[in-house]
């Protein structure tokens, strides 16, 4: 038996999906497993995706596959998509196939304004499989998303990197922090064997001062992806440096009734996900404002919101944080700008409960969850706090 990596053709798209289906099953989230048309286009787009088949040139099979979703401008990628089939399990077929793709991403020569500065991929926890390869494949843990997707319950992933070489020694220094966000990124660079590498100030954020009579604003939501995105491309076409979320497109824009303000947002009604791209103002003047936003969210099915900051954008983090959101993963060196490499922090929020009890989650995960719950708790249980049993 002969096993070679290739580049996937178009022709091979019936039995990819044949592959992923007999593995996942029909619940599986991706359309790049799952959708021919987009999986043909995604083929066919070798500048935007390198996609590799493992094949088996004795049977004539597809054994594996792997997809990696490029964007230069950016330059970072997205693996995703990896699958083996049940015969070639236990021969290191994913393995073979993320370390062909790194090399072909990371050592690719296409001038310095094509090269790839890190990848990441997400793991479900349904199982350890995908997170034991990956960081056996030399992906570092960097967060989680709790309670992220809705598959057949809510569902919790993991958030791992990789770095090509010289990469995370241009990280830009932290002025400062918020006391709050200090213990993941302990715990980010410890995962990346930077634990020295930032020493920002420790303060804590100042509170959000309320604004009087402002929670009676209304916000109305249009959902119309190609609107949306044609709207999103004329509001920005001259602040493009501004927008900072890869591999997101905005198909939702929530509309403040008494104000001209606009948040642009990526919303998947499937997994009652939305993450918040950027708005036409600053979050900010949103005070006083934000409960009742989350609240119309909520309304409109949107059980899970996350944004993207820029680590030294003290102000808006504490803005989040004072509205609930939770620290959840640090990206180190994720952005370019000016010649370093910025750290972006992930905050998130779930609207339903907390519920790890059926996650299975790496070791290496375990300061993540466990820094993330005891915030959670401090937040949303703190009038216990104190009492003695």
């Amino acid at each position: 038996m002969e096993l070679i990596i290739e580049l996937a053709e178009v022709s091979d798209v019936e039995e990819l999906i044949g592959l992923y289906v007999s593995i996942y099953g029909k619940d599986y989230p991706l359309e790049l497993g799952t959708n021919a048309i987009a999986m043909k286009k995604a083929i066919e787009k070798r500048d935007e995706f390198l996609w590799l088949v493992m094949r088996d040139t004795e049977k004539g099979v597809t054994a594996g596959s792997i997809i990696f979703e490029l964007d230069y401008n950016f330059k970072i990628g997205k693996v995703m998509g990896a699958v083996v089939g049940n015969p070639y399990q236990g021969q290191k077929v994913a393995t073979r196939l993320i370390k062909e793709g790194v090399s072909r991403v990371f050592d690719e020569e296409r001038g310095a304004n094509r090269r790839i500065h890190s990848l990441y991929a997400t793991a479900r926890t349904i199982g350890l499989s995908s997170q034991f390869m990956l960081i056996n494949s030399g992906f570092s843990p960097l967060g989680i998303f709790p309670n992220a997707r809705k598959i057949k319950t809510y569902e919790s992933l993991t958030l791992l990197g990789m770095f090509a070489p010289g990469v995370l020694d241009r990280r830009a220094p932290l002025g400062q922090i918020s006391k709050r966000i200090e213990p993941i990124l302990k715990i980010c660079n410890h995962a990346i064997g930077r634990d020295d590498s930032i020493s920002p100030q420790v303060i804590e954020c100042p509170g959000e001062s309320p604004v009087e009579g402002s929670e009676e604003d209304e916000f109305e939501f249009i959902f119309a992806p190609t609107f949306v995105e044609k709207r999103f491309a004329e509001k920005f076409a001259e602040d493009r440096e501004s927008i900072f979320y890869p591999f997101h497109t905005p198909n939702l824009i929530i509309s403040s009734v008494q104000t001209d303000m606009e948040v642009y947002a990526s919303f998947n009604k499937k997994d009652h996900y939305c993450v918040i791209i950027t708005a036409n103002q600053s979050i900010k003047n949103l005070s006083g404002k934000f409960k009742k936003l989350i609240f119309s969210m909520k309304e409109l099915g949107i059980y899970y919101v996350e944004t993207l900051v820029r680590m030294d954008y003290f102000e808006t983090i504490c803005f989040l944080l004072d509205n609930r959101f939770l620290p959840s993963a640090v990206y180190p060196a994720m952005r370019e700008e000016d010649g370093m490499m910025h750290d972006y922090i992930l905050l998130t929020r779930t609207m339903v409960p907390l519920d790890f009890s059926d996650a299975t989650i790496h070791p290496d995960f375990n300061p993540y969850v466990y820094e993330y719950v005891k915030q959670w708790l401090h937040l949303n249980l703190s009038i216990v706090e104190g009492i003695e049993s």
